[in-house]
This record gives C-alpha cells, sequence and structure tokens, in this order.
C-alpha cells in the first residue's frame, strides 16, 4: 500500500510524473544529456520554462489576460518582502490569517503604512474573514489563504 503525505508541500504524485522525471533526469529529449546537465540559457530549458509558465497561467485561469508566471527562488518568507519592496509605494491592505500573513505583515510595515483589514486571530486563526472592505487608495491587497501552521 503506497503511503500518503498530508502535510505541507507537495502531494502524492502519480507514477506517470515520477517515470516522466526520471527520464528528463537521465537523457531530456533524447540529447544524451540530462535535464540537469543542460544550460539554463539552451533552447530546450527556455522551451521547459516557457511551458510551465503557460501551464501555471492556464491552471489559474489567467491566460491570456497579461499576467506573467514567474518562478522566483527564496520561498514564501523572501517573497513576502518581495512584495512589499516591488509593490508598496503608500499603504496596503492585509488580511491577517495568520503565522505567514503576520510574517507578511510584519515585512511590508518596513516599506510603508500596513491596514489590516480584518483578522481571525479571535479563533486562533482557524478561518479566513469575510465581510471586510479594502481601502481603494491602497497599492494591494495581500491574503495568505493557506494557513499551513493552522491548517
Amino acid at each position: 500500500m503506497k503511503k500518503h503525505n498530508y502535510s505541507a508541500g507537495p502531494c502524492i504524485l502519480p507514477q506517470s510524473v515520477f517515470e516522466m522525471a526520471s527520464k528528463a533526469v537521465l537523457n531530456f529529449n533524447d540529447s544524451d544529456l540530462s535535464l540537469l546537465e543542460i544550460s539554463h540559457r539552451s533552447k530546450d530549458f527556455v522551451a521547459v520554462m516557457d511551458r510551465a509558465r503557460s501551464l501555471a497561467l492556464e491552471h489559474l485561469g489567467l491566460e491570456g489576460k497579461g499576467y506573467q508566471a514567474l518562478f522566483l527562488q527564496g520561498g514564501a518568507s523572501l517573497q513576502f518582502l518581495m512584495v512589499a519592496y516591488n509593490l508598496l509605494e503608500k499603504k496596503a491592505a492585509y488580511l491577517n490569517t495568520g503565522t505567514w500573513a503576520n510574517n507578511a505583515l510584519k515585512e511590508a510595515k518596513a516599506f510603508g503604512e500596513v491596514i489590516e483589514v480584518a483578522t481571525s486571530k479571535d479563533a486562533g486563526f482557524n478561518y479566513i474573514p469575510k465581510g471586510f472592505s479594502i481601502p481603494t487608495d491602497v497599492d494591494y491587497f495581500h491574503c495568505t489563504s493557506n494557513n499551513t501552521i493552522v491548517g
């Protein structure tokens, strides 16, 4: 019987995904090179990244709507800083849903005014608040909907 992973992070993947990944690691596109060995500037690798971006937008329903998919290093904690660093000019609105939202909120305060539009702290962050208003004069609204600490 196959084990199941219910913790934060990657889910259980179908066997076909492992087989495809294994083939690419051993010999990508019959190039006699591993996907891990080809240049990140090569046509093959650029095609892999273009396809990944396209699939990300497609799965989010954003394809053809003027959005770009970015693959950035550093994890969520660095992204909290990068969002504020790049988008916060004067004021941002944050929905406080727990640990990760608190971390994002804290990073943003270093770059401008932060408005907490709602919080679920009263119940140990076990729900996402509803019925809040987002001020019209903010640069952006931030919501962390996946509270992996509480569940």
